[in-house]
């Protein structure tokens, strides 16, 4: 070939590549800055996987408005616009990946950060919780790293409190304007005093400081008050409230707090409506979890790399990856599969104000969240006739794998009423699982795992605090959901309570033991969709049958349920100190300890046998839990290797229910 015509072929495929350049690098994330760059632990291997290194900085995104896939982002057409007219934001990042990512599994493992929290070590590695973690306690034992995981933390979330901790991991979200003009819209918050007082924070624990009130005088801003979730609201007079808080007879200025003349009364549900201005474009968080996950699968140049992509969120990050999905966000804007499966935990049958205009991120969802679609599937919807599903945006081939997993306070309590996550919408019958979908109900549970023993006297519920650890389970279900995305062997079937064999009953016909002083939630209401009004929004109401103990008997039941030392529940109602005592206290679980000897129990006029009518001995019961654990190992819903560490604290929890002094009954 002459020098004239390698020239001219070289000038070719140069414009070929400029040509196609725009589309094969059309990854959203246009940049990734490192600030931080460090070995875990001193370079600790881990396992054949050997050494992590910790990555800390900020991704930057630029998406385009017109792209059919990011239109179902709020207000994104009212957000500013680069020279290319796309907008553009930025999330915090933090990411741990094997130094050799040769000796990784490919997967990208997603931690979709419950207020901007890390929960990967805590949930799967059994370590403390740390927002930056740096000790081997805040390791953990080490199993996702040893499993091979590329773990990736990304701010979603506009208004994580780093004014309280500046570690945490947020999102920067645009500014939303119309058309230059600011915008003012109503914003609302919900909450509950545990006690009396003039003064309330109602900022504590929401996100709702990020929208101040733009006149704190106006006259038609509102306070409501009733005595549950479900009464009627009635108006407290303007007269009688404002912002601020008293401070030695003086009323100081503060917009994170309210006074009110009358006194603020314990479990009251109280609920603020005002004006603010400047919404941030929420839904973007949406769009960074996506783009990330379709950079390190695509991009050449992606910080990290990966086959394939698996997200996890708790409670309200378990309703943002609900959401996720419903949304269309695990396509990429170029209609690529941007994550392969999700760990879906607790989030019942809700989604969430994760991409509305003044959305309120860390609202909890609590009776105001459950509307149709519930289900993954197309269905009709038998009120409105709507047809819809969770993946009715999902392109054929791309549906992701997907595990369900729930408490039982999604079945008791917050109006998410899980079961009918494998129900139909009325109630009548079971319905199969979508071939992509599994759905999982841990007995006895709470909505965020026990583990602390002893369990815990709360100074707001009536009965010491669920201790279940359902962490075990966890651990179990993403080795299953491993295998399946990546390997393709199918996982274990779904474990829920069920009408066939009687395991799932309608609330009232749950049959709970006599115990002397124990009020049982036979009265407190189901849920409620809110995109339907009167009487066709009450959702059924069923929940797992219970035992003569009055442990629940369906779905997966860990050894403290089948091999129990007391009775566990997914329901916690408020003690007399912190009001309304025949409400539940929202996300809480209750512990009623056996007790020890034949003669405690006729004192106390217990119907529950004994712990030493039960077991012969410490090493009987601790022989019961193993097979217990044993038998949940054998389809893998907890780990072969987690075995021996559950008989193991198990032993630890006879130690101490045997030398503790009983206790039962109202706090």
């Amino acid at each position: 070939m002459t020098t004239y015509r390698r020239a001219i072929l070289a000038i070719v495929c140069a414009a070929l590549v400029i040509a196609v350049a725009p589309t094969a690098s059309r990854a959203e994330v246009t940049r990734v800055e490192i600030t931080s760059r460090q070995d875990v632990l001193g370079g600790k291997a881990f396992g054949t996987v050997g050494a992590y290194e910790k990555l800390i900085g900020k991704v930057y995104f630029a998406v385009d408005p017109s792209n059919a896939r990011n239109k179902i982002i709020t207000d994104l057409d009212k957000a500013p616009r680069n020279s290319q007219g796309k907008v553009e934001f930025s999330s915090d990042v933090l990411i741990l990946a094997p130094k050799d990512p040769s000796k990784g599994n490919g997967v990208a493992f997603f931690d979709v950060l419950n207020r901007g929290n890390l929960q990967f070590f805590t949930r799967f590695n059994l370590a403390s919780q740390s927002s930056d973690p740096t000790t081997e306690a805040e390791y953990g034992d080490g199993y996702l790293m040893r499993e091979g995981y590329t773990l990736i933390a990304l701010g979603w979330q506009f208004d994580v409190k780093k004014f309280q901790n500046p570690k945490l991991i947020g999102l920067n979200a645009p500014i939303a304007t119309d058309n230059g003009k600011t915008i003012i819209g109503s914003v609302s918050q919900w909450f509950i005093p545990d006690k009396a007082s003039d003064s309330y924070e109602f900022t504590v624990g929401s996100n709702i400081r990020a929208y101040p009130p733009v006149d704190t005088k106006n006259p038609d801003y509102r306070l409501t008050e009733r005595s549950t979730w479900t009464s009627a609201q009635r108006l407290v007079p303007r007269a009688d409230w404002q912002f601020g808080k008293m401070e030695n007879g003086q009323l100081m200025a503060d917009v994170n707090w309210l006074y009110l003349k009358t006194s603020f009364k314990p479990g009251m549900t109280y609920q603020i409506t005002y004006e603010s201005k400047d919404p941030p474009v929420a839904g973007l968080g949406f769009a960074a979890i996506r783009d990330m996950a379709s950079a390190v699968k695509y991009k050449s140049d992606a910080i990290v790399h990966a086959q394939k992509v698996y997200t996890t969120g708790e409670s309200q990050t378990g309703r943002f990856n609900r959401q996720l999905v419903y949304e269309g966000f695990t396509t990429d804007e170029q209609n690529r599969q941007a994550i392969d499966a999700l760990l879906i935990r607790v989030g019942g049958t809700s989604l969430g104000p994760f991409n509305r205009r003044f959305g309120t991120p860390n609202d909890l969802g609590v009776f105001s969240e459950t509307r149709f679609p519930i289900r993954y599937e197309v269905t009709t919807d038998p009120v409105t006739g709507k047809r819809d599903g969770l993946g009715a945006r999902v392109p054929a081939g791309q549906e992701p794998k997907i595990f369900l997993f729930d408490s039982g306070s999604e079945y008791w309590n917050q109006g998410r009423v899980a079961a009918i996550l494998h129900l139909s919408p009325d109630g009548r019958e079971e319905l199969p699982d979508p071939p992509n979908v599994r759905v999982f109900y841990v007995a006895g549970t709470k909505h965020v795992s026990g583990g602390a023993w002893p369990p815990a006297n709360l100074a707001t519920q009536q009965l010491p605090d669920n201790p279940i650890n359902y962490l075990w389970v966890l651990r179990g279900l993403l080795a299953r959901l491993d295998d399946w995305a990546r390997k393709g062997v199918a996982p274990p079937p779904s474990m829920v309570p069920k009408l066939t064999d009687g395991t799932l009953v309608a609330q009232s016909k749950i049959k709970f033991p006599n115990v002397p002083g124990v009020q049982w939630p036979l009265h407190v209401p189901g849920g409620y969709r809110v995109d339907v009004d009167g009487p066709l929004s009450v959702l059924p109401f069923f929940v797992s049958q219970v035992d003569n103990d009055g442990n629940d008997i369906g779905g997966i039941r860990l050894p403290e349920e089948s091999v129990p030392l007391g009775t566990y529940a997914g329901w916690a109602f408020r003690s007399e100190r912190s009001g309304a005592p025949d409400t539940l206290v929202f996300y809480s679980g209750s512990y009623l300890p056996f007790a020890k000897t034949r003669a405690e129990r006729e004192q106390a006029h217990d119907p529950r046998p004994s712990i030493e009518e039960r077991y012969p001995s410490r090493a009987d019961y601790l022989r019961n839990v193993e097979d217990a654990a044993n038998k949940l190992a054998q389809p893998g819903y907890v780990l072969r290797d987690d075995v021996k560490r559950i008989v193991e604290d198990a032993g630890k929890h006879w130690d101490w229910t045997m030398t503790a002094k009983t206790t039962q009954g109202s706090n």
